[in-house]
């Protein structure tokens, strides 16, 4: 599975929808579903793991989904976090409504899945392109299968990491980063997963990382110190 294709999404919809069988679907393209019903599921979903995105079903009965969306932006942990609306109504003002809302797309359904997963990933390629990034912030300790190795950090950002190392780690492996950040008492300590290896003819340079799961504070300590020091770039966009 390439680096494009590892995505965690909160779909909120009607559970009776959000099938095993349709979980599965989207699973063997590399789309992870965690089903919602209403705002606290939601905040508790996004609370255990990073979520790439959030779905909104606006023909669900259940919720409010505009309603839903500008309380979801209007919270700073969960402001940054892009959110799709989805509908079988196509008509201009229900469009208007989804983007005045705050969504950062709208789309109309039904939609063929594959379709449907490659403007998601259109939409996280460009939020991750526009994320700010840190070059050389030091050395990074990563774990993985049993294995601990040290090399220093090419690049940063709120999304994942480039470690500059010299050796290939498997595409898909799951890896725990540490890495110390200025001024800082204790270190950063992130889940993540190997999403690709940068190569230069035969010869590995360095290893991408994206974040999946923050331990501890570590996402706020993390998006504080980036914000004080990061430079705009597009070299993130690796990391999907």
């Amino acid at each position: 599975m390439s680096e494009t294709q590892f995505i965690r999404m909160i779909l909120v919809d009607d559970k009776a929808v959000t099938t095993d069988l349709d979980r599965a679907g989207y699973r063997k393209m590399g789309v992870f579903v965690r089903a919602a019903v209403n705002y606290e599921e939601t905040s508790k979903a996004m609370a255990k793991e990073k979520i790439d995105l959030i779905v909104i079903n606006l023909d669900f009965a259940g919720v409010d989904g505009t309603a839903l969306t500008r309380h979801l932006k209007s919270q700073p942990e969960f402001s940054a976090v892009p959110i799709v609306l989805t509908s079988v109504r196509t008509s201009a003002r229900v469009r208007t409504a989804a983007l005045e809302a705050g969504a950062d797309l709208f789309v109309e359904q039904p939609l063929p899945r594959q379709y449907f997963i490659e403007k998601l990933k259109q939409l996280l390629e460009q939020k991750t392109r526009n994320n700010d990034r840190i070059e050389g912030a030091g050395d990074v300790k990563c774990e993985f299968n049993g294995t601990e190795m040290t090399c220093p950090i090419s690049d940063l950002s709120q999304s994942g990491i480039l470690v500059a190392a010299t050796a290939a780690i498997p595409e898909g492996t799951d890896i725990v980063v540490e890495f110390d950040l200025p001024g800082g008492k204790k270190p950063v300590r992130i889940k993540g997963l190997v999403v690709r290896n940068l190569r230069n003819g035969n010869q590995i340079t360095g290893v991408g990382i994206r974040f999946v799961q923050f331990i501890g504070d570590a996402e706020k300590r993390l998006e504080k110190h980036i914000a004080k020091t990061a430079q705009g770039d597009n070299k993130l966009q690796y990391y999907l």
